[in-house]
C-alpha cells in the first residue's frame, strides 16, 4: 500500500514536470515575474506596494516598467572611488575605445527595448531579462505600450549621467519630465488598453479637455517625484558619486558651496559649529526646492478635483450610453480605477514631503534615515477616498 501511494505521488510529479516542460514560456514568465517581485520588494518596496492596486491583466507590466526605473538609475560610470573594479574599468574603457561601463549598459538597455518591440512577441525564444519578458508578455495580451516612453527615459537619464549638476529646480523639473512623467504616461497608456479599460477610453473619447487634465497630472506628478527624489538621493550622491543634486543657483544665494556639502556627507566635517551652519543653510535650500515639488503635486491635486467633476458631468450628458451608464456606477467618486491608480505614484512623494516639512527640512536629522512605514495604510486610505 505504502509503494503504491508512492508510486502514485511519483505519477503526479511527472504529469506536472511534462506539463512545465511542454509550456516553456509559461515558466520564463512565472519565474520572471517572481524576479521582479523580489527585486521591487528588497529595493523599491513603493512600486511593490502600489502594484497591488494595479488591475490583474496589467499588473505584470506595470511591475516591469517600475522595475526598468530600478534598474536604469543603478547605472553609474563607476562611482566617486577611482580605485574600485567599476571605475578602473569604465576608465580603461574610455580610454581605449571612447566608451564608458555606462554607455554599454544604457547600449544593452536600449537594445533589449528595441528588442521587446520588434521582435515577434508570440516567439517562445528566451529574451534573458525578467523585465524584457513581461514587456513582451503584455505586447503578446494586446496592452498597450510605446517604446517612445522607454527611450525617452534612457536618453534622459544618460544625459544625467553626463552632466549631473542641475543649476536651477526648473532643470529638475525637465528632468523629471523625461524620465518619471514617460514612465506615468506608459502607465496610463498601459491601463487605457482596451481589453482593459473600454468604458473608461469611451469616456475620454467625450472630451479632449479630459484627456489633457489627465496627462497633466501624470507630468506634475512626474515632476514632483524628480524634485523630491533628488532631495531624497542627495546623501546617496555625494557619498558614493561625489555629486550634490541640489540647484546650484539655490546654493549660491546661500552662499553654500559644493565642497562643504562633499564634506559634511562625507564626514570630512568634525567642528560642531561647522557641521550645523552647513545643515542650517541646507535647510534653506531644501525648503526651495521642496516647495517646487509640492507645488506640482497641489496642482496635481487641482487638476484630479476638476477631473472628478467633468467626469461626471460627462455621465450626466451620455445617458444613452450603456457601457458607459453601467460600468460608471462602480468609479468611487466618479474616479475610475484605471485613471487614478496611476495617480497613486505620487503618494510616497507626498509622504517624503509632509516628513521633511515635520524634521524642519533637515535631511540629516535622524527621523529622516527611518524607513517608511505608513505607505501601506496610506495608499489603502487613499485608494478609496482617490487622494494623492
Amino acid at each position: 500500500m505504502l509503494r503504491c501511494n508512492r508510486l502514485v505521488v511519483r505519477s503526479g510529479l511527472r504529469r506536472s514536470y511534462s506539463s512545465i516542460s511542454s509550456s516553456k514560456y509559461e515558466v520564463q514568465l512565472f519565474n520572471a515575474t517572481e524576479n521582479i517581485n523580489k527585486l521591487l520588494e528588497t529595493h523599491d518596496r513603493s512600486s511593490y506596494i502600489l502594484a497591488q492596486y494595479v488591475p490583474e491583466p496589467a499588473r505584470n507590466a506595470f511591475l516591469a516598467i517600475r522595475a526598468f526605473n530600478l534598474e536604469i538609475n543603478k547605472i553609474s560610470d563607476g562611482g566617486s572611488n577611482t580605485g574600485s573594479v567599476a571605475s578602473k574599468a569604465s576608465s580603461q574603457l574610455s580610454k581605449s575605445m571612447g566608451i564608458s561601463t555606462a554607455d554599454m549598459k544604457f547600449k544593452f538597455w536600449s537594445d533589449l527595448v528595441a528588442r521587446v518591440f520588434t521582435e515577434d512577441p508570440y516567439s517562445e525564444k528566451d529574451i534573458g531579462e525578467p523585465i524584457a519578458i513581461l514587456l513582451r508578455d503584455a505586447l503578446r495580451n494586446d496592452l498597450n505600450l510605446d517604446v517612445t516612453y522607454f527611450h525617452q527615459f534612457l536618453q534622459t537619464r544618460r544625459q544625467f549621467l553626463k552632466s549631473p549638476t542641475f543649476q536651477t529646480v526648473d532643470d529638475i523639473c525637465s528632468y523629471g519630465e523625461g524620465t518619471y512623467s514617460q514612465l506615468n504616461y506608459q502607465t496610463q497608456a498601459l491601463l487605457l488598453s482596451p481589453s482593459i479599460s473600454p468604458s473608461v477610453i469611451s469616456l475620454l473619447e467625450q472630451s479632449t479637455s479630459l484627456q489633457s487634465k489627465v496627462s497633466d497630472i501624470a507630468a506634475h506628478i512626474g515632476q514632483a517625484t524628480a524634485v523630491g527624489a533628488m532631495i531624497l538621493g542627495m546623501n546617496y550622491y555625494a557619498t558614493s558619486r561625489n555629486q550634490v543634486t541640489l540647484p546650484v543657483n539655490l546654493m549660491s544665494k546661500y552662499d553654500l558651496s559644493q565642497e562643504s556639502v562633499l564634506k559634511l556627507a562625507q564626514g570630512h566635517v568634525k567642528e560642531k559649529t561647522e557641521v550645523d551652519a552647513i545643515r542650517d543653510k541646507l535647510k534653506n535650500i531644501v525648503y526651495e526646492t521642496a516647495t517646487t515639488s509640492n507645488d506640482h503635486i497641489l496642482t496635481a491635486r487641482a487638476k484630479l478635483s476638476q477631473c472628478k467633476q467633468e467626469i461626471n458631468e460627462i455621465v450626466r450628458a451620455n445617458m444613452h450610453d450603456q457601457l458607459l451608464q453601467k460600468n460608471s456606477k462602480r468609479w468611487r467618486k466618479f474616479m475610475p480605477d484605471v485613471i487614478f491608480t496611476p495617480f497613486m505614484v505620487a503618494i510616497p512623494t507626498t509622504l517624503y514631503l509632509n516628513k521633511l516639512e515635520k524634521h524642519d527640512f533637515d535631511i540629516y536629522h535622524h527621523k529622516m534615515q527611518q524607513k517608511e512605514w505608513r505607505l501601506a495604510w496610506t495608499s489603502f486610505k487613499d485608494y478609496y477616498q482617490r487622494t494623492i
